[in-house]
This record gives C-alpha cells, structure tokens and sequence, in this order.
C-alpha cells in the first residue's frame, strides 16, 4: 500500500491541473491542506517537498506555496508520430487538430523520423516546452526503449501522456485490433476462404493483438506457421521504402495452397497484391489481400477492415484535454469494422 504522502501527492497533482485550468496559482496553506486530506501537516509537508522537487510548485516564504509558472505551450497538445506526412497520418493530424482547437487548444506536431534518436530530440522538446498533454505513436512498443527514462520524467512533470494505436501507457486510445482482426479472418472464412496467411509487426502492440485474433479465428487444423510473416519495424519499413526482396519471397510460398492473406497495413497489402498479379495469381480472384487500414491505399481489390477516423479524433482529443484539465480519463477502444 502507498505511503499516505504518496497518495496525497497524486491527489495534489490533479487538484494543480484544474487550478491551472481555472487560474488560480496558490495552493491552501498547510493546516488547510491537513484538514483536507484528515492527515498531519508532517505529511502535506512531505508531499509538497515532493511536488517541489518536481518542478510543480514554489515555497515563497511567508507567503504559501504556489503553481510554477509554466504556461508558456499550457493551451498546446504535443503529437509525437514516425512521420506526419505518412500516408495516414494527415487525416489523423486533421481530425485531432480540428478537435483540440474546438476544445480552446492548439496541436503542435512532430517526426521521429522512425529512430530512437528522432524520438529522444522530440522528447526533449517536450520537456522544454511543457505542454498541456502529449500523445505518442512509439515506434516499437513491445521492446524496451531507452526513451522510456525521458517518458518517466515528462510524466513525473505532470504532463500527461497518451499513447496513439498503442497499449503502452496507463492511458490509451486504440482500435480493437484483436476482435477487429478476429472478425476479418472469419468473414474470409465465410467467404469460402479457408487456407489464410497472414503478414504482421511482432515488435508493436497492433500486430501482436491482430496476430492473436488471426489465431483465434483460425481453426487448428488450417494453422500452417510457415504461411506468417511475422515483421520486425525494420523489415516493415524496408517493404514500405520498396524493398520488395522479403516479400517477393514471401508471395512465391503463397503461390501454392493459399487463397487469402491479411496484412498489417495498407501499404503492404497493396505491394503484396501488385506482387502476386505480376506472377498470375489474381486478386481477389485467385486469392484475397485484406488489410487493416484507413488510408488510401485500401481500396480497389482489397477486402479492408477499418475504424471510425472521426470517432478515433473524438476520443483522442477528448482524452488528452481531460488530462489536461485534471480530470480523469479511461483508455478507449475503437471498434474495427
């Protein structure tokens, strides 16, 4: 069980959020605080020590304790992702943009690159620039992450973070990969369908959790391990720069035995389908690519399962302000259809 200081702690600092939000920089006095919280004033002492060390407060004597002035992006929502200009990206940056300001808050966004070393200088920036909430795409959520330090620090600052198509974090907003992958792979059952690869990321949450809904919809006796292509970020981002080596590779095992495949993205999918019609297998004819996307790539032949944009935008944005503010906020999941 937490210490009675850490819990007042905690509370103290949703309480400086909405002090924040409202305008008011100075905090109750001691005695108040004591009397608030039932506990001694040893005890509000040791959690203002705490929020005083981080950054959240200044003791001015004689006077009280008061909110540090850092104001300066407190209307701005930071929004970390590989790259804004990918193809999904715009629709998504448009939607939470148009959201945010509807809200009273700007969006500021910001490229990794898709490297450690991109992700650390745009944490860094958020550090300095302390804004109301950050919203993070990681690039690899199932590895450790040496950024992860930089994250601990943003978060020990009081500024929330909310992780984008992701399960990391306490806080999240992110489709139903599972159910929504479990979903697709039974319409191909369905659909007469039955000898199913599949082509999925193993270092992020969105392809372990479509993975898992492939396997479960997939009965026992048609689980054939050497029809996955299980990606690597890396090896995902060779295939999207055109590299098409490990795929054509891939493809030659499907041109046998196999009648449908479903893929990680978009870009896949549509790279794969061009792949197989260059050799005489037809999509969707002789065999179906489906997707998970909402991007312009899935379209035409491929069978696709996507999810609300605006509803994803809603969410996002609705989540990231209630941090903001101080108030609470839960992870959502957004249905795949």
């Amino acid at each position: 069980m937490a210490e009675k200081y850490q819990v007042i702690t905690d509370k103290l600092e949703l309480e400086l959020k909405r002090m924040r939000s409202e305008g008011r920089t100075k905090l109750p006095s001691e005695q108040e605080l004591a009397g608030l919280f039932s506990c001694s004033r040893q005890t509000v002492r040791a959690s203002l020590e705490v929020l005083q060390k981080k950054g959240l407060i200044e003791k001015r004597k004689g006077s009280g304790s008061y909110l540090v002035d850092n104001s300066s992006d407190s209307r701005t929502v930071f929004f970390m992702t590989e790259d804004c200009d990918r193809y999904q990206s715009p629709a998504l940056i448009s939607g939470l943009k148009e959201r945010l300001v509807s809200a009273g808050y700007q969006l500021k966004t910001f490229s990794t690159g898709g490297s450690i070393k991109g992700e650390e200088e745009v944490l860094l920036q958020v550090i300095e620039g302390r804004p109301a909430a950050l919203i993070t795409e990681p690039l690899r959520d199932l590895v450790p992450n040496p950024n992860s330090r930089l994250i601990e620090e943003i978060t020990n600052m009081g500024i929330p973070v909310i992780y984008c198509n992701s399960l990391s974090g306490s806080v999240h907003v992110t489709p139903g990969n599972t159910e929504g992958c479990r979903m697709l792979t039974k319409k191909l059952i369905e659909n007469g369908r039955k000898n199913i690869a599949c082509i999925f990321r193993m270092d992020s949450s969105s392809g372990r959790d479509r993975y898992q809904g492939y396997i479960d919809a997939i009965p026992d006796s048609h689980f054939d391990e050497s029809k996955c292509m299980l990606l690597t970020y890396q090896e995902e981002k060779d295939i999207i720069l055109g590299n098409e080596k490990k795929l054509s590779s891939f493809a030659d095992g499907l041109l046998s035995g196999c009648d449908a495949v479903i893929c990680q993205n978009g870009i896949i999918a549509h790279q794969l389908a061009n792949i197989l019609n260059k050799a005489g297998r037809f999509v969707p004819d002789d065999i179906t690519v489906a997707c998970f996307d909402n991007g312009y790539y899935s379209s035409g032949d491929l069978m696709t399962a996507g999810y609300d944009n605006d509803a994803f935008c809603k969410a996002l944005a609705r989540t990231a302000v209630a941090l903001a503010e101080g108030r609470d906020a839960k992870s959502v999941i957004i249905p795949v259809r």
